[in-house]
């Protein structure tokens, strides 16, 4: 049987998941907590992120070797054309967005001002523990804004590279939501693309949905992002393409 450890609220989980779904391949989730899941992580795949997904014996961390790996063993609903040009392209896009989404999360924490809906989000799934899972919300929150580099100047540099790729979305499909970035079906780019933008889009079902806490000038600059071609792609592709088996 294969399991899934994971943050639930991490886009890049989502992004495995996705994959999972996509094939039709049954797996449990494990929630590892933040923090303590070092503890886990680097014995099973020596490293400090999630996702990692344990296949049988197999242990494989980081959601862009993840999706390699699903395609090699599984290839049935493939994700990765044969033809080599396309195959290239849509390597080159699945690398590019993964880096995207470094800066989606990071200008989405920046807005943040009041953090309880997130924290609400992020350790909803894990038992009180004696009180420790709500003793730990004010040190995860300092250590968030610490270790993905929230501060102005890096949060402003995230927005000017989040709008840099929608443009991108939207000169790959000539502003049409019903196309996809290469060729004419889903691919590791679009469900990189789709996922690791979700957070700002909030499609209905994703942890992301019930989050709230930032100010007037934040919502109107998110209102935008909804009416462009891209961000109608990528609610798109979760209302197309987005099956849960």
């Amino acid at each position: 049987m294969r399991t899934l450890y994971q943050f639930p609220i991490s886009h890049y989980c989502e992004k495995t998941r996705w994959h999972l779904d996509h094939k039709g391949l049954a797996f449990n989730v494990d929630d590892l907590f933040p923090g303590l899941h070092r503890l886990q992580s680097r014995p099973m795949a020596g490293i400090d992120t999630l996702p990692i997904l344990r296949d049988g014996a197999k242990v494989i961390g980081d959601s862009s070797a993840i999706a390699l790996y699903l395609e090699a063993q599984y290839p049935d609903h493939p994700l990765l054309p044969d033809d080599a040009e396309q195959r290239a392209a849509i390597l080159a896009l699945e690398e590019r967005f993964d880096r995207m989404g470094v800066h989606v999360r990071r200008w989405l924490y920046g807005q943040i001002r009041d953090w309880r809906t997130v924290m609400v989000a992020m350790l909803k799934p894990y038992r009180p523990l004696f009180g420790l899972r709500d003793a730990m919300k004010p040190v995860l929150q300092r250590g968030v804004l610490r270790l993905y580099g929230v501060t102005p100047p890096r949060v402003e540099r995230s927005r000017v590279e989040l709008l840099e790729g929608l443009a991108l979305i939207e000169e790959l499909t000539g502003n049409d939501p019903a196309r996809y970035l290469v060729g004419d079906r889903l691919s590791l780019a679009d469900i990189a693309a789709a996922a690791l933008y979700a957070p700002i889009f909030t499609p209905a079902g994703t942890p992301w949905a019930e989050i709230s806490g930032h100010d007037g000038q934040t919502q109107r600059f998110l209102d935008e992002l909804h009416a462009r071609p891209a961000g109608q792609w990528i609610m798109r592709r979760y209302a197309e393409d987005r099956a849960r088996r």
